[in-house]
């Protein structure tokens, strides 16, 4: 039985060869190397040998790692940030829930009718902005965004 491991190894050993072959082909039919070509990988050893080149690219080494740590922790910060203010919200309801149980209703409709006047307010905003339109035409409004993002802090 052929299995779909035994196909791909056998056409990486393929892969492998054909590339070893031409390798050698082309050394045999006797393409000699560009003058110019072995000139330049000859000055890019020594001067990467250099003590002032070394340092140069040792330090770019250590400030990528920086910046690749940096922004790991930024991912990570932004996500705990979140998830604490998303604690807070639930935590905001339930309370309001526990002192008026009507109070949560009216919360959510002041969001309702406040991210109604943002979406009003942005589809303005745009209309305004854009000259040259058809005048008395309504500006088409853009996907709305869900009350919890357009939420004023109460």
């Amino acid at each position: 039985m052929i299995t779909s491991h035994k196909v791909l190894a056998a056409a990486i050993l393929a892969f492998g060869l054909h590339t070893q072959l031409g390798a050698a082909a082309s050394k045999e039919e006797g393409h000699a190397p560009d003058p110019e070509h072995a000139r330049l990988v000859a000055a890019r050893k020594a001067a990467n040998e250099l003590p002032d080149v070394l340092a140069a690219e040792q330090q770019s080494k250590s400030d990528r790692a920086l910046a690749h740590k940096a922004l790991a922790e930024y991912k990570l910060a932004r996500k705990k940030s979140a998830a604490s203010e998303e604690a807070y919200h639930k935590a905001l309801e339930a309370g309001l829930t526990k002192i008026d149980e009507g109070a949560a209703a009216i919360q959510e409709k002041e969001r309702a009718a406040f991210h109604d006047r943002m979406v009003k307010a942005r589809a303005a905003k745009k209309g305004s902005s854009k000259k040259g339109g058809a005048k008395g035409e309504e500006p088409e409004e853009g996907p709305e965004e869900p009350a919890e993002k357009a939420d004023p802090k109460n």
